[in-house]
């Protein structure tokens, strides 16, 4: 179960330092995969990863913190797929042409803030 937290610790880093250092190019990546992938695989992704979490978090150190976002996680591929009157079309839309530089990146330390913490927290 060690290598799951691993695994999605990494990614996070990954993604966080991506969308920090390559801001246009993340933002371009972004738009190709919202535009050329259904919204219900896109879903699976966050349902998949929470599910994860969820069954991993007995390997950290603080299990309840990982259950609570792997729960977070949950919740939002599950709102994703389900699409309540087109609320992700204007996210989407808001994520690939309104939202600024300073937006991604910010998103960008917040990934690296996690994915650290939950490196860290690996027992």
């Amino acid at each position: 179960m060690k290598w799951i937290l691993y695994a999605i610790s990494i990614l996070w880093i990954v993604f966080g330092s991506s969308a920090i250092l390559y801001t246009a190019s993340t933002r371009l990546t972004a738009k190709n995969i919202l535009k050329s992938v259904d919204l219900k695989i896109i879903a699976a992704v966050p349902l998949i990863a929470g599910l994860l979490l969820l069954f991993a978090a007995s390997a950290g150190h603080y299990p309840w913190f990982i259950r609570l976002v792997g729960f977070l996680a949950v919740i939002k591929g599950i709102f994703i797929g389900i699409n309540p009157k087109k609320v992700m079309d204007e996210i989407n839309r808001w994520y690939i042409n309104t939202a600024s530089d300073q937006s991604y990146r910010f998103f960008g330390i917040i990934f690296i803030i996690l994915g650290t913490a939950l490196l860290s927290w690996v027992v």
